[in-house]
């Protein structure tokens, strides 16, 4: 594997250090978590405290940040209402963001509630490290399970580490019980298995069995989707919904199944559920029960990789002057979308920024735009980061053929033979970088 940074000057004559990574093929490519980090939890709450609600206090209350190990015993049972819950952390904000709603459950510098046991649970996350308050000065108490999965890719040992996906980070995501703050989303495939499926409408970048890329729609409704060994195709005894087309699901007399990634995190009886921003809901006209909630999809063995995170940025090596699929929708359809809200305008936003896709002879690339420092940026000096439209110029210029974006901002990092090469743009008050937890990478062997 090869990395060379390219240092280029902008229009406005800010400074760009851009690292690109090549020499690896698409099979060499892996997604995988890192470990959970206790740490992670501390991050978010951070982030949240100065980048989300410093901004607005009074739109917030009291948010508790928490994670339960699935190992861990808990007084929250599986059944809540009409869902029986097959993920510890869902069930656990289930269960205590209704008591917190009927005030049985409130915080006063410490948890107060009328059920000893859940008191006691909430200390123990406190001792363990798992749970972090961020004050708001507005009223209310709301509990936000974070996933396992999220984690530093510094603590990934290979010779090419990058962050991949998007993932539920927003509080406009969070709006479906359902939701797990770090759920990564949007089509993951290698080696001939779907870790996630595609979601929310937005182009692939796909490589088939002969190394030939390119930037298509996959659509989740063509897929076969495989549960307890019987297998569901859209419109044949069951419905696919999820955003943006729908936002809750209708009633009916049969099951409800809500996956996020492959995962069925849940199954409600009668309909009406709150689709998951980073996930899709199986409706079925009979009521079953799930014994594995592991999920299997099937379709898209023609190809050995694709990834679907967006938008494009160059496509058969013509350059995309604007945003080429839908992200961010809150005109009055009811239905908000997408998970995280996209950093617009394409024109002239600028972020760190991270890509993959084919250079001019159709081998592998990544990508790296490096961002600002959100501290003490020096104009001229540090890299100010790229626009999207920016970085399409960019990858045009290199003789890109097909490019897709991944997760930029604070997200943004490649790590080559353990080390970075450029900088964060996150930053703590002393201007060190602070990493950003993440929940899914790209690896190379």
């Amino acid at each position: 594997m090869r990395s060379k940074i390219i240092t280029s000057t902008h229009h406005d004559g800010e400074v760009q250090r851009t690292q690109v990574v090549s020499g690896f093929s698409w099979q060499d490519l892996r997604f995988c978590s890192p470990n959970f980090d206790r740490r992670s939890i501390c991050e978010i709450a951070r982030l949240y405290r100065i980048n989300i609600v410093r901004k607005d206090p009074a739109r917030y209350g009291t948010l508790v940040f928490f994670h339960l190990p699935e190992t861990m015993e808990h007084p929250f049972g599986q059944r809540v209402g009409r869902d029986v819950v097959y993920s510890a952390n869902v069930a656990a904000s289930m269960a205590l963001n209704e008591r917190s709603q009927a005030g049985t459950l409130g915080y006063e510098g410490t948890f107060v509630s009328k059920e000893q046991a859940i008191a006691l649970f909430l200390h123990h996350l406190c001792r363990e490290g798992l749970l972090e308050v961020v004050q708001g000065d507005g009223e209310g108490l709301c509990f936000c399970a974070v996933s396992g999965r999220l984690g530093f890719a510094s603590a990934v040992i290979a010779p090419l580490v990058v962050n991949s996906h998007f993932f539920v980070m927003d509080p406009t995501d969070l709006d479906s019980p359902y939701c797990v703050l770090g759920t990564p989303y949007g089509l993951m495939f290698t080696d001939g298995v779907i870790l996630a499926p595609p979601l929310n409408g937005r182009p692939c970048l796909v490589v088939d069995r002969f190394g030939e890329s390119a930037i298509t729609d996959v659509s989740l409704t063509d897929l076969t989707i495989e549960i307890d060994t019987r297998c569901y195709r859209h419109g044949h005894g069951a419905q696919i919904y999820a955003r943006p087309d729908h936002r809750t699901t209708p009633a009916s007399r049969g099951s409800d199944i809500i996956i996020t990634e492959a995962r069925v995190v849940a199954v409600r009886e009668g309909g009406e559920t709150e689709i998951p921003m980073a996930g899709f809901v199986l409706a079925l006209d009979e009521r079953i029960t799930v014994t594995d909630p592991q999920v299997r999809f099937f379709g898209l063995e023609e190809y050995v990789f694709g990834v679907q995170v967006g938008p494009p940025m160059v496509e058969g090596a013509v350059m995309y002057q604007s945003l080429a699929s839908p992200f961010y929708d809150r005109s009055g359809n009811g239905v908000p979308f997408p998970p995280t809200v996209y950093p617009l305008p394409y024109e002239s936003a600028r972020a760190a920024r991270i890509a993959i896709g084919t250079d001019h002879d159709g081998k592998a690339v990544v990508i790296w735009a490096e961002g600002a420092s959100k501290c003490r940026h020096v104009a001229g000096k540090g890299s100010s980061g790229s626009s999207l439209l920016e970085l399409a110029h960019f990858c045009a210029k290199q003789g890109y053929t097909n490019v897709v974006n991944l997760d930029g901002g604070g997200s943004a990092q490649i790590l080559f033979n353990g080390e970075r090469a450029l900088c964060i743009s996150d930053r703590y008050d002393d201007n060190e970088e602070a990493e950003r937890p993440v929940p899914m990478l790209l690896v190379a062997f």
